[in-house]
Order: structure tokens, then sequence, then C-alpha cells
């Protein structure tokens, strides 16, 4: 796999054969390995959750593979939900 973060593409390699013609994907935003959280925050959910906090309804979707971590990186490891609730 290769993400072209200026092109908004990832393209996608058949294994065991590098030679292959890549299959590429185009999105609106796409972020790679080195990406870090602030920077996606700021460009994906900044202005969702201003709007919330003036009242709008909004709606955050993370899509993936079970197990890849979705949860995690909406809502942060356990002990932080953990030390947020009320004994």
């Amino acid at each position: 796999m290769q993400v072209d973060e200026a092109a908004s593409q990832i393209q996608l390699f058949k294994p065991g054969e590098p030679d292959s013609v890549p299959r590429s994907f185009t999105f609106d935003v796409v972020y790679g390995e080195q990406s870090q959280q602030q920077a996606v925050y700021d460009e994906c959910a900044f202005s969702l959750v201003e709007s919330v906090l003036e009242g709008y309804n909004g709606t955050m979707f993370a899509y993936g593979q079970t197990g890849c971590g979705k949860t995690h990186t909406m809502m942060g490891p356990v002990s932080a939900l953990d030390a947020s609730s009320p004994d």
C-alpha cells in the first residue's frame, strides 16, 4: 500500500507482485502513517465539535475492520474513560 497525501490517493498492490499495476482509490482527504492526531482533528472534527457546542446536531462516523482501533481512536484508552465516570 502506498499513501499519497498530496493527491489524496491510496494505491494498493497485489501481495507478492510488486510489479503489478496498482489499484488507486481517491478520497477527499488521505492521512499517512506519520500524520499527527492534532492535524486530523483540526481538519476533520474541530468544526463539528464547535457546531455541537453551539447547539447543532453532529455525527462523527468511524468505519473500519473489527479490532483496528476505531473506539480507541475516538474515545482514548479505557483508563481515561474509567477516570471520568462518577462512582
